[in-house]
């Protein structure tokens, strides 16, 4: 059995966590996490958005409307963010349906494709966020399957939620094309 990662962890945790259950419904989806590194420290910022099972293999996507910052080395929480509050971008809209999962890129995979795809995007989180709180560098190969998988598996009408929220770590690793 494969090693559960500090990542899908985290991931798994912030669920049991009194800000969790106190701002965030039960429900919620847990979105592509966002590295952040400020004054030498590491966090990682979780997003939270709405799904809807719809129909057979359909789930409908809602914008993300919460988001909390940990502190990697910790994985003590440093921030909560209403988002529909905040709003870090202005013309999009953070109420409404913005779209279905799965989407067109991987509408034809398999769910253990998926999955496959989805526990190595997280084992290279974990990779990236370690490597950021040791101060190292991604080779240009890592870089490039980061890319890849990220752009796989992001949910497109998500994205430009993910790029309001930090424009900084999309516009790297999630280029427009």
């Amino acid at each position: 059995m494969e090693r559960t990662r500090k990542i899908e962890r985290l991931i798994e945790d912030i669920r049991k966590t009194p800000i969790f259950r106190q701002l965030i419904p039960m429900e919620a989806q847990i979105g592509w996490p966002i590295p952040l590194r400020r004054e030498s420290k590491v966090y990682v910022t979780l997003v939270f958005f709405g799904a809807n099972s719809r129909s057979k293999g359909e789930t409908v996507l809602f914008p993300p409307f919460a988001k909390i910052t940990l502190d990697w080395s910790n994985q003590i929480p440093v921030e909560y963010v209403n988002l529909r509050f905040q709003n870090p971008w202005k013309e999009g809209n953070w109420e409404a349906e913005v779209g279905i999962f799965p989407h067109s890129a991987i509408a034809q995979i398999t769910v253990a494709e998926y999955q496959k795809k989805r526990q190595e995007l997280l084992a290279m989180y974990d990779e990236m966020l370690d490597k950021l709180a040791q101060g190292g560098s991604f080779l240009p190969d890592w870089k490039t399957r980061f890319k890849e998988l990220l752009r796989l598996l992001m949910e497109p009408p998500l994205e430009p939620y993910y790029r309001a929220i930090d424009a900084k770590f999309f516009d790297h690793f999630l280029p427009h094309y």
